[in-house]
């Protein structure tokens, strides 16, 4: 039997789930049999995803309806890491789907809301965690992925030598990231990714490029991408690492939008006044204590902040 890398199957399950979704453009198609033939491990990889889906009924049906059925479910696409785990396993591993449920089928690394957490990786690449973040990490002694399904994290690569180990990559819902000895961050949008180079390079490949473009992101800069291109190459800005130094640091941003960040860090409902939603913010807020950040509003703008619920739901509203 063929050895199939791990990359090789994420892309396969990225492309099912694609095809499931509706019916793929010319274009796509183009693409996708450009990416069979551009290697050995592609092309088996995807000779695994057919048989997979023509099997698909043998699935647990929290699975099959999960990844293939539910084009609304928003949630559907963070499965595409436990997708490329059954293509990689197989059929007799499929029957043994509920024994694997039990142990390991959730994300290996996870931060509940207002967490954050470091964790060491296997091959000494740190990885720190903002709050609400999950991811899977792949290592069997020659290859090293990353699979970021939600949220924030901040990266220092393990300068590995050793010749079992091919280079590192990190796996978004867009794009492919491969660093060398890099410092950086990456935040797992609904449709984007946001990378920021603090020291080293990074090289960030759309998933679904034309021509899989590769982009060069060098030491304070910072990209955001789609699954298609790189929608924005820019000098790295403090908003983006503040959370590093557990801050918020935001300038002239629509009070709504501040609200959205802050709602990341709150166990409960913020909710915004439509009077005062655009509002701009400008400042750096402390995300260790929403409360801090909501008595800095009120004390600034001319907004007066209601609890309902104990400190549940929190409206801001106009004085």
């Amino acid at each position: 039997m063929n050895k199939i890398s791990k990359k090789s199957m994420l892309e396969a399950a990225d492309w099912l789930v694609k095809q499931q979704e509706k019916p793929l453009t010319p274009a796509e198609q183009a693409q996708l049999e450009h990416w069979q033939q551009s290697s050995d491990n592609n092309r088996f990889a995807w000779q695994r995803a057919q048989r997979f889906i023509n099997q698909v009924d043998t699935l647990p049906k929290d699975i099959a309806y999960a990844v293939l059925n539910r084009p609304d479910d928003k949630e559907r696409r963070l499965n595409i890491g436990k997708l490329a785990l059954l293509l990689a396993t197989g059929p007799i591993a499929w029957g043994a789907y509920k024994t694997v449920e039990n142990q390991h089928w959730r994300a290996d690394y996870r931060t509940a809301k207002g967490q954050m957490k470091r964790v060491t990786l296997p091959d000494g690449t740190q990885v720190t965690l903002n709050t609400a973040t999950a991811f899977d990490a792949f290592f069997d002694g020659k290859e090293r992925l990353l699979a970021l399904r939600e949220g924030e994290i901040q990266l220092h690569v393990a300068n590995v030598t050793s010749q079992d180990f091919k280079p590192f990559i990190v796996s978004t819902q867009e794009a492919f990231l491969s660093p060398l000895e890099a410092n950086f961050t990456v935040r797992q949008y609904r449709h984007a990714t946001r990378l920021g180079v603090i020291e080293g390079r990074v090289e960030a490949v759309p998933k679904f490029a034309d021509h899989k473009e590769k982009n060069i992101i060098l030491t304070g800069h910072q990209a955001e991408l789609s699954d298609h291109s790189l929608l924005s190459h820019e000098t790295l800005s403090a908003d983006t690492i503040s959370w590093l130094d557990s801050m918020l640091a935001v300038h002239n941003m629509p009070l709504h939008r501040f609200i959205q960040e802050v709602s990341r860090y709150h166990r409960g409902l913020l909710r915004v006044s439509p009077e005062i939603e655009n509002i701009q913010i400008s400042g750096a807020f402390p995300i260790a204590d929403v409360n801090i950040i909501l008595n800095m509003l009120s004390n600034t703008y001319p907004i007066d902040i209601k609890h309902h619920l104990g400190n549940y739901w929190i409206t801001l509203e106009a004085v």
